[in-house]
């Protein structure tokens, strides 16, 4: 993730290239008050992380967020495309591209690998 996010023209708060996904507490998460907010679970697809987001939206400091209160919240087919190693990377990387530069790429996978959460 934090290759493809630098890819696609991001910066990954909390990750390390080669290294697997940091466990951290919500504080530090908060305090990092992301500007996006990708959320891509192993496992789930597109209705069950919709389903699962209320247990982040029900945190007292969520509505405050930089990334919450300016609408970049979105999640991802997190088992489709970001969380198996295959040919996909490419549809990984444009995902990250039209959610992170929406004004210079459509490569037409909102709604079907991706969404905005409202």
């Amino acid at each position: 993730m934090p290759t493809l996010i630098e890819q696609a023209g991001g910066r990954n708060l909390f990750g390390r290239e080669g290294k697997h996904s940091p466990v951290m507490a919500w504080e530090k998460f908060v305090k990092a008050d992301p500007e996006i907010i990708f959320v891509t679970p192993c496992g789930w697809g597109l209705k069950k992380t919709h389903e699962e987001m209320k247990n982040l939206r029900e945190r007292p400091e969520w509505p405050n967020l930089k990334a919450v209160q300016n609408g970049r919240v979105y999640i991802a087919d997190g088992n489709q495309y970001f969380n198996r190693p295959g040919p996909r990377i490419v549809e990984s990387l444009e995902i990250l591209a039209e959610v992170i530069h929406p004004e210079h790429f459509n490569f037409g996978h909102e709604g079907t690998g991706w969404i905005q959460y409202r």
